[in-house]
C-alpha cells in the first residue's frame, strides 16, 4: 500500500462506516490504486468491514469487476448470484447474494472502487443505495483531492516557469506557458496595447477554456452511439457461433432502448411461440432485477443457422436461460441471453465468457469503423474547415499528422476504436490554435517568448474545443499531445505512461512532419537527420519503445 494512502487509513475507515449506515450494506471494501501510475490498473484493498476478500486483495484491469466499471463509469448493483454470469462466479467463492458497486474516477481514470455487498435484511439494492453510494464515493475523492492523490485536485494547467524549456521541439512545439499575467489583459474588444501579448479575445478564450476543463475534468461525453442495422449485420454473422456452447439451444441479442428495441434470436431449430415468450418474460425480469429500463415492445428476428428441425424448441425444452449485458464504450443497453436444454456446467459457462468478451470487442470495432467514425470524422472536418481554409499549410499539416499516425497505430496492432481515436486526436491536435490569434501571428518569422508561451495554450483550447463534439479520449490526446516522457512538457508536467497512447503516438508522428514536410514553420531537414533527432529525443521527449517501432517500420508508416 501506497505510504500517503497508508497515512489516510483511519479517514477512509471512518467514511467506508457510511456503507452501513446509508446504504445498508453488511460487508465493503474500499480498493485504491496500488501505484502512482494509473495506467498499471491494478488495485487494492486500504480498508474494509466484514469484508472477505478470498483471492481478491489486489485485482487488476482483467478483473471483470474493475472491467464493468471502468467502462460503464457508474454505480451498479447485483441481486442474485444468478442475475448476472459475470459476477456469479466472485459472489459465490465470496459467499455474497448480492453487490453494489461504486467507481472513483479522476481526470478520466480509474483511481478506485467501494465494493459493498449483501443489504441487510437480506433486502434487494435499488436505486436509492446507489445515490448514496455515490455520494460516499464523493467523500473519498474530497480526501484524495485534499491530499493531491492520484492527481486528484484540479487540473494543473499553468506551469512552473522555473522548467527547462523542451531541448527539441517540433512544430508547432513551442516553449512552455506560464500562467497569462494580469497586467496583459484587456478589456474584450479593446486594441492591442504597447507590451500586451495577445488580444482581449484570445486571452478570454483561455481563461474560458481553463474554467471548462477544471469544471469537467475531462468527464466521459454522454452521447451514446444508437444501434442500428449496420450494427445488426455484425450480429446476424456473429451470433450463431454462441451455438456452439455446450447444451445451448438458443441465443438472443437485444438492443434495449435503441430504435424499435432490435433483436436477433438464433436457435438449433424452430422456435414456438411459448417459447418466445418465455424468453421475453425472462428478460423482462432480468432487466428489473438490474435497474435497466423495462423491456417494452421489442422487434425479434429469428435466425435458424442450420435449417428448420423435425423437433422444434419449445419452453418445456429449455431448462434456464442465462443474461449478461455487452459492454461497448459507445453503446448501452446491449443483452445477451442464452436459453439451455440442460443447466450449464464449467466448460459451458467458459465458453459463454469467452463468447461475450469476443462479441463485445467486435461490436465495439464496427461501430467504430462504420457509423461513429462517419459522424466523428464529419465533426473533425468541421472543426478544421473554414477556419483552416486561410491556413493551408496548418490544415495539411494537420491531415499529414493524420494520415501517419493512424498507420503508425495500426502499425502497433492498436484495436480499431484505438487507431480512429488517434487518428481524430492528430487531426484536431491543433485546432486550439485557431483561437489564439492565430491570424496576426501567421507566417511571422520570430515570435516573442510571451507570443509563443501564449500560443502554447493551444491543447488546453483545443481539448475544450473538441471534448464535446469528439469524445474524452480524443479530448485527452489533444490536452496530452505536448507533454513529455520526462515529466518537462506541458500543460501537466505528466511522465511515461500518464500520457495516454494517443497522445505519445501523435508526438512522434507531429514531430516527423515538422521536420520532413514543406511547411511555415521551419525549413524541413532530411529524414536521416529527422531519424538522428528522433533517437536523441528517445526517453526524453519521446517514448523510447514508440520511437524504436517508428524507426523499424518507418517505410510502412511515412508512405
Amino acid at each position: 500500500m501506497l505510504a500517503e494512502v497508508k497515512s489516510l487509513e483511519n479517514t477512509f475507515k471512518q467514511i467506508l462506516y457510511s456503507c452501513v449506515e446509508h446504504v445498508h450494506a453488511t460487508k465493503a471494501a474500499l480498493y485504491l490504486s496500488a501505484s502512482h501510475d494509473l495506467n498499471q490498473k491494478q488495485y487494492e484493498i486500504v480498508t474494509s468491514y466484514q469484508y472477505n476478500p478470498a483471492d481478491r486483495k489486489l485485482v487488476t484491469a482483467n478483473d471483470d469487476l474493475v472491467d464493468r466499471l471502468t467502462v460503464k463509469r457508474s454505480t451498479f448493483f447485483v441481486n442474485s448470484v444468478s442475475s448476472d454470469q459475470r459476477f456469479a462466479e466472485m459472489l459465490f467463492r465470496q459467499g455474497n447474494d448480492r453487490l453494489l458497486a461504486t467507481p472513483l474516477f479522476s481526470r478520466g481514470r480509474l483511481v478506485g472502487f467501494i465494493d459493498m455487498r449483501d443489504k441487510a435484511g437480506k433486502k434487494p439494492f435499488d436505486p436509492a443505495d446507489v445515490t448514496a453510494a455515490n455520494v460516499i464515493a464523493d467523500q473519498i475523492l474530497q480526501v484524495l483531492a485534499k491530499n493531491k492523490l492520484f492527481g486528484i485536485g484540479g487540473l494543473a494547467l499553468s506551469e512552473d516557469p522555473s522548467r527547462p524549456a523542451s531541448p527539441f521541439q517540433s512544430a508547432p512545439n513551442i516553449a512552455l506557458p506560464n500562467t497569462l499575467p494580469s497586467t496583459q489583459t484587456a478589456a474584450p474588444g479593446a486594441a492591442l496595447q504597447p507590451g500586451q501579448f495577445l488580444t482581449p479575445d484570445a486571452i478570454k478564450t483561455i481563461q474560458s477554456a481553463r474554467q471548462v476543463m477544471s469544471k469537467r475534468q475531462l468527464a466521459a461525453a454522454g452521447n451514446k452511439h444508437v444501434f442500428g442495422d449496420a450494427d445488426l449485420e455484425v450480429i446476424r454473422l456473429l451470433l450463431p457461433a454462441a451455438l456452439a456452447i455446450p447444451g445451448a439451444v438458443l441465443a438472443c441479442f437485444s438492443a434495449i432502448g435503441h430504435i424499435n428495441n432490435p433483436q436477433i434470436i438464433v436457435s438449433i431449430a424452430n422456435v414456438t411461440d411459448d417459447a418466445i415468450e418465455k424468453l421475453q418474460n425472462h428478460l423482462w425480469k432480468w432487466l428489473k432485477r438490474n435497474g435497466e429500463p423495462h423491456l417494452t415492445s421489442m422487434r425479434p428476428q429469428l435466425i435458424y443457422p442450420f435449417g428448420g428441425q423435425v423437433v422444434p424448441i419449445s419452453s418445456d425444452a429449455i431448462t434456464t436461460m442465462l443474461s449478461a449485458p455487452m459492454i461497448a464504450h459507445s453503446v448501452e443497453g446491449l443483452v445477451l441471453t442464452v436459453a439451455f436444454e440442460r443447466f450449464p456446467g464449467e466448460e459451458a459457462e467458459r465458453a459463454l465468457q469467452i463468447f461475450l468478451r469476443q462479441i463485445e470487442q467486435s461490436v465495439e470495432a464496427a461501430i467504430a469503423a462504420n457509423s461513429g467514425r462517419n459522424e466523428r470524422q464529419a465533426m473533425a472536418e468541421v472543426l478544421l474547415e473554414p477556419d483552416f481554409e486561410k491556413y493551408p499549410e496548418l490544415a495539411d499539416h494537420s491531415r499529414l499528422v493524420a494520415s501517419i499516425a493512424q498507420r503508425f497505430a495500426q502499425v502497433l496492432e492498436l484495436s480499431a476504436s484505438q487507431v480512429e481515436i488517434v487518428r481524430l486526436a492528430a487531426l484536431v491536435h491543433d485546432i486550439g490554435l485557431r483561437l489564439l490569434d492565430y491570424d496576426r501571428l501567421y507566417k511571422r518569422p520570430n515570435l516573442t517568448p510571451e507570443e509563443l508561451r501564449g500560443m502554447a495554450e493551444h491543447p488546453l483550447v483545443g481539448a475544450a474545443l473538441v471534448e464535446p463534439l469528439l469524445g474524452t479520449d480524443v479530448a485527452q490526446a489533444v490536452l496530452r499531445h505536448h507533454e513529455r516522457v520526462d515529466g518537462k512538457g506541458y500543460p501537466s508536467h505528466l511522465t511515461g505512461q500518464q500520457i495516454p497512447l494517443a497522445a505519445r503516438i501523435i508526438q512522434i508522428a507531429d514531430a516527423w512532419v515538422a521536420m520532413t514536410a514543406r511547411q511555415t514553420y521551419q525549413p524541413p531537414i532530411g529524414a536521416d537527420e529527422a531519424v538522428r533527432r528522433l533517437r536523441q529525443g528517445a526517453g526524453a521527449q519521446f517514448d523510447r519503445d514508440l520511437v524504436a517501432k517508428f524507426l523499424e517500420r518507418r517505410d510502412e508508416i511515412v508512405m
